[in-house]
């Protein structure tokens, strides 16, 4: 029987659980053409989250078109127009005459050259000849907006892992020029989320930032508590399982409710049991997480420095006063100085976070993990 619960792929319409307060926000957003920043550690389920709600928005507005762009893959600002053409044009093309009547019309100061695949329209190269100069970048650029305006359409361009262009070699030169082109759009509204938050804040939050004000920011929290339990309760009994409220609660707290974790244990755990969940065999499920994601850990630790590794340790313990003399002294920290700067690094690397005055770890599986290999 296949099991229930999902993980590690963009979540299906069964597996999505509630998020109906974030799904309307988004929705208000596509309606009014308001740009949305999207900002969440990895994993929390943004991605399944815009799938989502453009389904739903696209079903009530067909005159709606959606393009996503994945920036995980994409390290230069070159891959970067390359790409976000063939998207914008993929996602405004319902034949292969149609496509390529988008390319040559909308293309062709760039002398634009096509090569397809077994499918056409969806296996396509695109090349072109495109020069630094700002007449040709502002082609690619405004290529939604003149589509849209053509078709008498809304397109929603929607990129994943947007804190990416952080990286481009002139990153505020390109900045300047997203933001000083994409203003002006009337028929087309962005969705620009990201996972790795201090990054994302310091495109959109900073003052001195191109991208300062660019649209409705929103900060992406945890499912609650008591969706996830009666999600994990009903999908055993669906599949001739049980799972008391008291374990399902206790399955979701071991994971700190952290999306993605509640659902790879919930599956290990649906495949551990064969009939009615006990403690036991919720135990030995968290143990099999933590043993899958084991080497993961060791990569990640094996890079740190022994002080770095110390400070993780005295987390992981309980320790929270990291620059008192007894902390410092019992873990081997250094100064107050070095703890500073190990926070820095250790928080640039997405390990740990902060928040309400308390430090934390971002993957609650690697504190499980630090805990048992540092009993």
């Amino acid at each position: 029987m296949k099991s229930p619960f999902v993980f590690g792929k963009v979540v299906s319409e069964n597996s999505f659980i509630n998020r109906t307060k974030e799904i309307g926000r988004l929705s208000g957003n596509f309606e009014s053409h308001i740009n949305s920043i999207l900002i969440s550690p990895r994993r929390w389920g943004k991605s399944s989250l815009v799938k989502r709600t453009a389904l739903e928005f696209t079903n009530a507005h067909p005159n709606v078109v959606f393009c996503f762009l994945d920036l995980f893959r994409i390290r230069t600002e070159e891959d970067f127009y390359k790409q976000f053409t063939i998207e914008v044009v993929k996602s405004t093309s319902g034949k292969l005459d149609e496509l390529m009547e988008n390319v040559k019309g909308f293309l062709s100061r760039l002398s634009p050259r096509l090569s397809f695949g077994a499918d056409p329209m969806n296996d396509f190269q695109l090349s072109f000849d495109m020069s630094s100069d700002d007449k040709d970048l502002a082609e690619i650029l405004n290529l939604p907006e003149k589509i849209a305006t053509k078709k008498k359409i809304h397109i929603i361009v929607c990129i994943d892992e947007f804190q990416n262009i952080g990286n481009y070699k002139k990153s505020p030169e390109f900045q300047k020029l997203l933001r000083s082109l994409w203003q002006h759009h009337q028929h087309v509204s962005y969705c620009l989320y990201g996972s790795k938050r201090h990054m994302m804040m310091e495109l959109f939050e900073s003052q001195s930032m191109p991208f300062y004000k660019f649209g409705d920011v929103m900060f992406l929290q945890k499912i609650r508590k008591e969706h996830f339990i009666q999600f994990i309760i009903d999908s055993f009994e669906q599949t001739n399982k049980l799972i008391s409220k008291k374990l399902a609660n206790k399955l979701i707290t071991t994971v700190e409710n952290h999306p993605y974790y509640v659902q790879q244990l919930a599956h290990i755990t649906w495949v551990n049991c064969s009939g009615k969940l006990t403690n036991k065999v919720l135990d030995e499920s968290v143990g099999n997480l933590i043993e899958q994601n084991s080497i993961l850990y060791q990569q990640i630790t094996n890079e740190l420095s022994d002080t770095q590794m110390n400070f993780l340790i005295a987390l992981s313990k309980g320790a929270s006063n990291f620059n008192s003399t007894e902390v410092m002294h019992k873990y081997s920290l250094g100064t107050s100085a070095n703890v500073t700067k190990i926070k820095k690094v250790l928080t640039s690397k997405e390990i740990i976070d902060n928040g309400n005055g308390a430090i934390y770890f971002n993957d609650p599986v690697l504190k499980l993990w630090m805990e048992k290999t540092f009993a």
